[in-house]
């Protein structure tokens, strides 16, 4: 089973590869690189100021890769996407240099993203239009607070809310309330240690074996999607025990009170997305909506229910 690397000259090809798996394929695993920490939070601080720090860093900084993997309710995967972005060393102001090594040194190769690797705005536009095409997909991470931040600014193209409770209500505004966390499944199961374990040693106690290298987002992607199956195997657990809860996080994943508007599409086809929209059918004046919730024009930012 291999994992699909992409770049800026096979974008569009994987995209409509990916498309059309979704259609079976609905459950989503997700990890993300991104260049480290400009701030670290100590281990027991309040989730208050563990969100000022998260929106610090996610806010100054881009993610590198972002990995996907697409499965079904059986644990069947149909493939894994390795989606590399452009990154420039040279000219970013904001990285951690210690954590770039250490990607360095895990196989990730920069002077290829320099050149080939993929514009995050035109990434945005094109992903948010697969979404806007699927409904109820199933969303797995592993301690995957970072990996849904750095997710949700890249699809709402603006920095991270103020707030935890903003930012959880953005997540099911743009992913639905269906997110599972599989380090915080693991909690709940002695011989699992509680959840103290990180992915790769998870796996090993589950007898899975791992494909690829670790600490790159393809990779990482498929193991967290043959790890939730397995435990699924073995465990026979109920689902709806864990939906929208994130590991350290006491703010639960729900359906907003208030409706979110997210700028993230034009209303027509640019040069570019058009080619993507005559492949996939779809309304020639694009207006994507998510879960219902239509993502243009960027004109109400909540809107309150009236009790």
């Amino acid at each position: 089973m291999g994992i699909r690397q992409v770049w800026a000259c096979n974008l569009m090809e994987e995209l409509r590869k990916m498309d059309a798996a979704l259609h079976r394929h609905k459950v989503v695993s997700m990890d993300s690189e991104f260049p480290g920490f400009l701030r670290k939070t100590p281990r027991r601080s309040d989730e208050l100021s563990a969100f000022a720090d998260m929106k610090f860093n996610v806010d100054n900084m881009k993610i590198i890769q972002l990995g996907i993997t697409l499965s079904d309710e059986n644990g069947i995967v149909a493939g894994t996407w390795e989606f590399n972005f452009k990154f420039l060393i040279e000219t970013e102001v904001f990285y951690d240099p210690k954590s770039i090594e250490f990607l360095k040194e895990s196989g990730i190769d920069f002077e290829e993203l320099r050149i080939n690797g993929i514009d995050q705005l035109f990434f945005s536009n094109m992903f948010t239009h697969v979404l806007s095409r699927h409904r109820d997909l199933k969303w797995l991470i592993f301690h995957g607070l970072y990996d849904l931040a750095y997710m949700v600014k890249l699809v709402t193209k603006k920095p991270l809310p103020v707030s935890m409770l903003d930012f959880t209500e953005i997540i099911a505004t743009v992913f639905g309330c269906c997110v599972l966390d599989v380090k915080y499944m693991a909690r709940f199961y002695d011989d699992l240690h509680r959840g103290e374990l990180g992915l790769e040693k998870l796996a090993k106690i589950l007898g899975v074996k791992r494909i690829g290298g670790s600490h790159q987002a393809g990779s990482d992607s498929l193991l967290t999607a043959r790890v939730f199956a397995r435990m699924k195997t073995m465990y026979g657990i109920e689902e709806s025990r864990f939906v929208g809860f994130l590991y350290g996080v006491t703010t639960r994943i729900c359906e907003p009170v208030r409706t979110q508007v997210l700028p993230t599409f034009p209303r027509c086809c640019e040069p570019g997305i058009l080619q993507l929209c005559q492949v996939l059918p779809a309304s020639r004046c694009c207006q994507p909506m998510i879960h219902g919730v239509f993502l243009y024009p960027p004109i109400i930012q909540h809107q309150y229910r009236v009790l």
